[in-house]
């Protein structure tokens, strides 16, 4: 029979862990260094440590010797991007998530859209899940500051942990058993890309604070919102339908944003819990969907978020009649699109 300890986490007959409750995960996982799937210790069990991006990923992409920009604006190779993660863990996850997603994402948009709509959404977001989830936990290892004057702080250390412990649930899912209802999860959505000449093939960006992630392949791009039961994208649909074609890399980054903006201005965030049956022993994660609707636009929230996504192309953004600085204050000010014009028509 399963049993739930003291802590609130519950584990079966053998010691495996059904659900960590919020106080083991921030403990162990985020600021311990325990498997961020079982949550063995470095001495109980063989570790090898798993690539925050899976290494499939770095193979067909040749990125083991490129790099990954920090919050901080550090650069560090994908090759040493790793989490804590015992290689039991690490074998079934490249056995039963990362095996079936790399057929998926290689046939493209219409193959994703396809594992989509035949009911294989959790599988995506799963997927995607363990990607922005192993992000955030290797903030823990890295100073804000690289001049240690300035102070010892690390990225992750304003980082309210609990805001990941649902994630955490749902990406174990797949180790745990845990049936997810379709509220748990969030939006989900593929776009195409445009994939001129000498443009890098990948693409990888997420805004953390509202939970929103992109990934580009080639000319393929997926963006999740994972804590919103669905509600961004409720409203992004009227944008989308403007969309007449491909993207470009800064639209793609917009779209992010877009997502990100309307997450955080959702009146009423979506409830999540796991309802553990100790008899019957079953798991189920679940959502409570409140009525959808939105707080007043805040147009400088956006401005943050855009600034943040695209700061690294600002240099190379011209816009006729527009000086740099009157091109940054408008993306500051929330107001600057490169979707759409001044008539609302997409800018193909």
């Amino acid at each position: 029979m399963w049993t739930k300890l003291e802590d609130g986490s519950v584990v079966d007959a053998n010691g495996k862990v059904i659900f960590f409750s919020t106080e083991r995960f921030v403990n162990d996982i985020c600021l311990g260094n325990c498997c961020f799937i079982c949550g063995a210790k470095p001495d109980e069990k063989q570790f090898n440590n798993e690539h925050v991006l899976p290494e499939w990923l770095l193979r067909r992409y040749d990125l083991f010797s490129k790099t990954i920009t920090l919050p901080n604006d550090v650069a560090v190779r994908y090759d040493q991007y790793t989490v804590p993660c015992c290689a039991e863990c690490n074998s079934l996850m490249g056995e039963v998530v990362e095996k079936p997603i790399s057929e998926v994402v290689r046939g493209g948009v219409e193959s994703i859209n396809n594992f989509v709509t035949k009911g294989d959404l959790l599988k995506m977001i799963v997927w995607m899940g363990l990607i922005f989830l192993k992000t955030h936990l290797k903030d823990r290892a890295h100073r804000f500051h690289l001049d240690t004057r300035k102070g010892e702080e690390k990225i992750g250390d304003d980082y309210d942990w609990e805001h990941l412990h649902h994630i955490h649930c749902v990406v174990r899912c797949f180790y745990t058993g845990c049936t997810v209802e379709e509220e748990a999860v969030g939006s989900f959505l593929v776009v195409p890309v445009k994939a001129p000449p000498g443009q890098e093939p990948f693409d990888f960006a997420d805004l953390y604070v509202a939970q929103t992630m992109l990934l580009r392949l080639d000319d393929t791009a997926m963006l999740t919102v994972f804590d919103d039961s669905g509600g961004a994208m409720n409203y992004f649909w009227q944008k989308l339908e403007k969309i007449k074609g491909p993207v470009s890399d800064l639209q793609l980054r917009e779209i992010m944003v877009e997502l990100a903006f309307l997450n955080l201005h959702l009146k009423e965030r979506p409830i999540f819990q796991t309802n553990i049956d100790l008899v019957q022993e079953s798991c189920r994660i679940i959502g409570t969907r409140p009525e959808l609707d939105l707080v007043e636009m805040d147009r400088q929230v956006r401005g943050k978020l855009l600034f943040r996504a695209v700061q690294h192309a600002l240099p190379f953004i011209n816009t006729p009649g527009l000086t740099e600085d009157e091109i940054l204050e408008a993306i500051e000010a929330g107001n600057f699109s490169f979707l759409f014009n001044n008539d609302g028509e997409f800018i193909k």
